[in-house]
């Protein structure tokens, strides 16, 4: 820590937006009192956004009234995993080139060890630390690059698809860097029926993305096959995450693709032929 304060962290000031809909009041104390100690030299704004509107346009309305040119958006169920996260996502963007940065998120062992087995089955992609290509769950973005992109799509995406969609947008505007110290921790405990009504909103949002965006999606193919009934199954199948999982939970999760797919493919379709995420 020492050694990068002087290699050019050149503090730049940091606007944090945590969108807030009915939340775990005790998970939200802990975030403000992580965030508050984030050992970081540059001026920090810190803004929760509760509208009462949807998730993309809760972001849009904090990136508009944010004072400064970095942008960080942080879930309301996302703890920063120490007092260096907000240096460690910052620091990328010392290079004049980089327009986003991704924390990795992890789930927490105690609220894995809750889940029962075939939940497990549903909520095994997302064991332990993942990262993905784009993620507001504790992304930092800069300002004018939102701003050039008319910010988060919040007419087409409300709650589900808005960070992919993003990515598609900005990723040829410069580079997304993922730096492997920036961590949240994603304090989500959920059921069965919450899941699956979770991959209903997500599987929207992806019908949206590819009726959208259409051959710009990575392997968007994949996503109109697993939207198959029964012969989507293959899809799921073949993406089982054997080395994070073993044989274990396969047998939950093969129980349970069988119902998510029943509701992937509605949300699914729903989403293409509207062209947009609505559920």
């Amino acid at each position: 820590r020492f050694i990068n304060y002087f290699v050019g962290l050149f503090y730049m000031d940091v606007s944090i937006i945590v969108p807030v809909y009915n939340p775990d009041k005790k998970t939200l104390k802990e975030l403000i009192k992580r965030v508050k100690s984030q050992i970081y030299e540059g001026k920090v704004e810190f803004s929760m956004i509760d509208e009462r509107k949807g998730f993309s346009a809760q972001m849009n309305i904090g990136i508009r009234k944010s004072k400064y040119e970095i942008i960080v958006i942080l879930h309301q169920d996302c703890i920063p995993a120490d007092d260096y996260w907000l240096e460690s996502l910052i620091a990328p963007f010392k290079n004049k080139n980089v327009v986003a940065t991704v924390s990795n998120v992890e789930l927490p062992k105690k609220i894995w060890d809750n889940f029962n087995y075939i939940v497990k089955g549903l909520m095994i992609k997302e064991r332990g630390i993942i990262t993905s290509a784009l993620d507001s769950k504790g992304g930092a973005y800069r300002k004018k690059t939102m701003m050039s992109i008319g910010l988060f799509d919040e007419d087409n995406f409300r709650t589900a698809g808005e960070d992919y969609d993003t990515y598609i947008k900005i990723k040829d505007l410069g580079k997304i860097e993922y730096p492997k110290s920036a961590k949240i921790i994603h304090n989500h405990p959920t059921d069965f029926f919450q899941r699956l009504r979770k991959n209903y909103q997500y599987a929207n949002g992806y019908g949206a993305l590819v009726r959208i965006h259409k051959t710009k999606m990575n392997k968007w193919y994949v996503g109109i096959l697993k939207a198959i009934p029964l012969l989507g199954l293959v899809t799921y199948f073949i993406s089982y995450p054997w080395k994070r999982a073993g044989f274990t939970i396969f047998p939950a999760y093969v129980v349970a693709s069988f119902v998510d797919q029943f509701y992937y493919i509605n949300g699914f379709w729903k989403g293409f032929f509207e062209g947009k995420q609505t559920v």
